[in-house]
């Protein structure tokens, strides 16, 4: 070997256990929980609604909901948007009022709870 080259990378070997939950991670990938507050632009610019965007998203611990089955999952949901309802005090930013959320899961499910944590709808 000269000076300067290379050593070759060896590939990561994941045991079952490690295969199993990149697998189940990969399911939540598109999982999020939109906040709705049904806003009406008046003058706010593209820059601002932009900049605020990410208040409207929840982003979920996916490690949280793997090897878990739907009803668990929903009730770990639920608590989120509990948690989040009361730490916001019913209102995000420029958008407004919280009216209900929107979760949506990783069988392309679509679940709306009210803003006590109920689940109001499932599409």
């Amino acid at each position: 070997m000269t000076i300067g080259s290379k050593i070759p990378s060896v590939p990561k070997v994941y045991t079952k256990e490690e295969l199993a939950i990149k697998e189940e991670l990969v399911k939540f990938k598109d999982s999020y929980i939109f906040v709705n507050t049904n806003f009406k632009r008046k003058s706010e610019s593209i820059w601002l609604l932009g900049a605020c965007q990410s208040q409207r998203n929840i982003s979920l611990n996916k490690s949280n909901l793997i090897f878990k089955s739907n009803d668990e999952i929903l009730t770990i949901i639920s608590d989120i948007i509990k948690k989040h309802y009361k730490d916001t005090k019913g209102k995000i930013g420029i958008w407004g009022n919280i009216e209900d959320y929107i979760y949506y899961h990783k069988d392309n499910q679509i679940y709306t709870f009210d803003t006590n944590g109920n689940q109001i709808h499932k599409k």
